[in-house]
């Protein structure tokens, strides 16, 4: 079984990656690392890949979908991940392209270690690479002043706390204000972050479909049926009859549709029913 955190042994995967983006690598390791980023922010956020791996091996140590699994299929459904198999695959990723990174992991209003990212050292300053967020490109991880970022449809702002010990993601509508989630600024231990994406598994999340993407300058969010599709000032809300759910996620997230029917039918086994 793939270890999902094992350092790159060469660049095989990432020039995998480059060759089914169109990536030509430049000279530039920063520029590279932008290029990566910014394509790898393609791949939707979904848990639909995560059901059916856990449905297939029954245990979450092995269920866990390596960097070769999430590129692999990615190539051949159009698919991605949750936050961990996707920050997983960007840090091997990263890595490979010479750069020193690390996993690090965050607070939901959820629940502790609910969400991870990678930690990328460049030019002598760390920076956030959130691929479960959707950001398209490193972004200084600021210690001590408010960062505000361009976030898709939405005004975004990462902010230290206090103590210097983790930083807030903020999103502003108007002048309401947000804590979307809460990064610790330090590196995570491994044996925390494998333990973080086992428990992730047996998350209320995991008894409909989630999945999310930016497609065309459009945040489009799906929650079991109801689908959400931001732009600048504008939100759209709809509901799809769940029937057609596989053909929808098929035409607006480029997920091949037999991997929502099922991942739509484990769950109906379950006894999980949406719409």
């Amino acid at each position: 079984m793939e270890h999902p955190l094992r350092p790159p042994e060469g660049p095989a995967l990432l020039l995998r990656f480059e060759r089914l983006c169109g990536l030509s690598p430049p000279d530039d390791p920063c520029q590279r690392l932008a290029q990566v980023v910014r394509a790898f922010a393609r791949l939707p956020y979904e848990n639909l890949t995560k059901i059916l791996k856990l449905a297939e091996r029954g245990a979450p140590v092995d269920a866990r979908r390596g960097p070769a699994e999430v590129i692999a299929d990615h190539q051949r459904l159009g698919t991605g991940g949750t936050c961990f198999s996707l920050t997983a695959t960007l840090l091997h990723l990263v890595r490979a392209a010479g750069f020193r990174a690390w996993p690090i992991l965050a607070d939901r209003r959820y629940g502790p270690d609910t969400h991870c990212a990678v930690l990328v050292e460049v030019d002598g300053r760390d920076h956030l690479l959130d691929p479960g967020y959707l950001l398209d490109r490193p972004v200084v991880l600021p210690r001590r002043e408010p960062l505000e970022i361009a976030g898709a449809a939405r005004r975004l702002a990462l902010e230290p706390t206090r103590d210097g010990r983790s930083v807030e993601l903020t999103s502003y509508v108007g002048k309401t204000r947000r804590v979307r989630l809460t990064f610790k600024a330090e590196p995570a231990d491994e044996v925390d972050f494998l333990r973080a994406w086992d428990a992730s598994f047996s998350w209320e999340a995991m008894r409909y479909p989630v999945v999310t993407a930016l497609r065309a300058g459009r945040h489009l969010y799906l929650q079991g049926n109801r689908l959400q599709e931001r732009t600048q000032g504008k939100v759209r809300k709809s509901e799809i009859d769940p029937d057609q759910l596989p053909s929808r996620l098929g035409a607006d997230f480029g997920i091949a549709p037999e991997v929502a029917a099922r991942a739509l039918s484990v769950l109906r086994r379950a006894g999980e029913r949406h719409g």
